[in-house]
């Protein structure tokens, strides 16, 4: 244990809790975080929990060597209004460079934000005062993988939600530690994702299909093009359902696989309209054409 964090397991003994009383805490809370945060990391929140405040510069360095932080990462697509302590990884799409403004008691304040984006959608990030200074880093730049720690969503302009950053809250620029796994999936972004809004207006299939590459929101009518059984490379069988929706700019193939193509075969007919929720984009192998896929978060509506 580095000198720190053995000085803040005095001051949890010191601050009446028994030495047998403190080693329960810590492997009860070992057992519930399911082994992705070690014992150091475990001690930094019992700390909290009893009103000794561990934060320093040094307390952050060495969390950030006990925390997985792709485990307590959530998906963009899943932020909703007046969440707190969120965690989140993507990719800076854009940026607005820092600006001054003068409060209503005369003092001077900054602000500036930032759009980041994963394989789920798209969501603004603002940063107040001191936090303003890591867009002006050199390294801040579109393309480039950034962690926000600690932000709160709230609604902004236009009904979309926000991502904003609190005293305790912080941005990590480039982190290093990131999963390959999930380091390929945000390789994938083509920096264009439907935006996270409470409230989405229609669009048009054309612009969509031309805009974006993750779509949260597709209305059209629907014909059925083919469902078969396929077998794949592993001898698992599975199903394809494809169908063509249109609306008056033009149509798109939807591929649905799995147990959806099943469960979307029974809930839909020719010419019928619907709604569609979280579809990723690709294009063909073999038609180089646009087309959607049904994701784990896809849903499909009759309307």
């Amino acid at each position: 244990m580095s000198s720190s964090m053995e000085d803040l397991y005095q001051k949890l003994l010191a601050s009446g809790i028994s030495e047998q009383q403190l080693e329960q805490e810590l492997e009860r809370k070992i057992k519930e975080f399911g082994g992705f945060m070690t014992r150091q990391g475990i001690l930094f929140i019992i700390a909290k929990e009893h009103g000794i405040n561990p934060y320093n510069d040094d307390f952050y360095k060495e969390l950030d060597e006990m925390i997985d932080y792709d485990e307590f990462s959530i998906p963009i697509a899943e932020v909703k209004e007046h969440m707190t302590n969120i965690v989140l990884l993507g990719k800076i799409i854009s940026f607005v460079r820092p600006y001054e403004f003068t409060r209503k008691d005369s003092s001077v304040g900054k602000v500036s934000s930032f759009n980041v984006a994963d394989w789920t959608g798209i969501i603004k990030v603002v940063l107040w005062d001191e936090n303003v200074q890591i867009v002006e880093n050199g390294f801040f730049k579109e393309g480039e993988l950034v962690r926000i720690i600690g932000g709160y969503s709230k609604t902004g302009v236009n009904n979309s939600i926000e991502i904003h950053i609190g005293k305790k809250g912080r941005i990590i620029l480039a982190p290093r530690d990131v999963s390959k796994k999930l380091r390929s999936q945000l390789d994938m972004i083509d920096e264009k994702v439907t935006p996270l809004e409470q409230k989405s207006p229609k669009f048009l299939i054309k612009d969509l299909v031309d805009e974006y590459s993750f779509i949260r929101k597709l209305q059209g009518k629907v014909e059925i093009k083919e469902f078969k059984e396929i077998t794949k490379k592993s001898g698992d069988k599975t199903f394809l359902l494809r169908i063509l929706v249109s609306d008056e700019s033009g149509t798109v193939y939807v591929n649905i696989w799995g147990i959806q193509a099943i469960e979307s075969l029974k809930l839909i007919e020719d010419d019928c309209s619907i709604s569609i929720t979280n579809l990723g984009l690709k294009r063909n192998r073999y038609t180089q054409e646009k087309e959607l896929i049904f994701t784990k978060k896809s849903t499909i509506m009759i309307l």
